[in-house]
């Protein structure tokens, strides 16, 4: 079972990572009204759908104003997305979600998935946030750290310090890094999920730690065990 990203950012939320402020929205009059909302006039309009690329295929704006919102919403509610990961049919994009800008200085790439042929878990980070990590596995591998968590154990500390390390983060960067690597093994974990990517994770001019994405997986054999899950379906 897959969850749209404003859904998996409360999760996230819930559980200490730090994310954008921001409101799902059905329609052009809810996407303008959380403008009021967050207090803000900068701020990104988001299509949700259970796809990656989205930005490369326009479901990704920046808009400024309460006009400009209006005008993205509109144009991309109903609109059938296409991305890499949807194939020439595309997606219909049916809600949105309207966040707050973030000052980025770096993007990074933090993911969670169980590795098959090791029959453990993997938390692989990068410093090719913004990429496709399909791509960077095929063009610079060595560029993806990992660190495997056996089944039936945690991840611990010095296993998110590492990964803080390789990423080249320094001072508070790594203290927050530490702390959001262990939130989201902990939704990983807590949830029965099957994956997990924040792509990108971004670091902010003031060295906050912030998943600006959320893409969840949970492993259908266990959603018995998660009643609030099944109903994001």
């Amino acid at each position: 079972m897959k969850i749209h990203e404003y859904q998996g950012k409360e999760l996230f939320r819930n559980a200490g990572v730090l994310v954008p402020n921001g409101f799902p929205a059905f329609s052009v009059e809810e996407a303008v009204e959380a403008v009021d909302k967050l207090n803000t006039d900068t701020v990104v309009v988001k299509a949700q759908i259970h796809a990656g690329g989205r930005g490369k295929g326009g479901g990704i704006k920046l808009a400024i104003g309460k006009e400009e919102v209006r005008q993205r919403a509109d144009n991309m509610l109903g609109m059938n997305l296409v991305t890499h990961q949807t194939g020439p049919t595309g997606k219909q994009v049916q809600r949105l979600l309207i966040e707050e800008a973030s000052d980025i200085i770096r993007e990074l790439y933090a993911g969670i998935v169980l590795d098959r042929s090791r029959g453990r878990f993997v938390f692989m980070v990068s410093t090719e946030g913004g990429v496709e990590i399909e791509e960077v596995a095929a063009e610079t591998p060595d560029k993806i750290i990992k660190e495997w968590i056996n089944p039936n154990a945690d991840m611990r500390s010095y296993q998110a310090r590492k990964l803080a390390f390789s990423l080249g983060l320094e001072g508070a960067q790594v203290k927050h890094a530490i702390k959001t690597f262990l939130a989201l093994w902990n939704v990983f974990r807590d949830y029965d999920c099957s994956l997990i990517e924040i792509n990108p994770l971004v670091i902010t001019k003031s060295d906050e730690i912030i998943a600006l994405d959320s893409k969840i997986n949970f492993d259908d054999n266990a959603l018995f065990r998660h009643k609030d899950i099944q109903e994001m379906r």
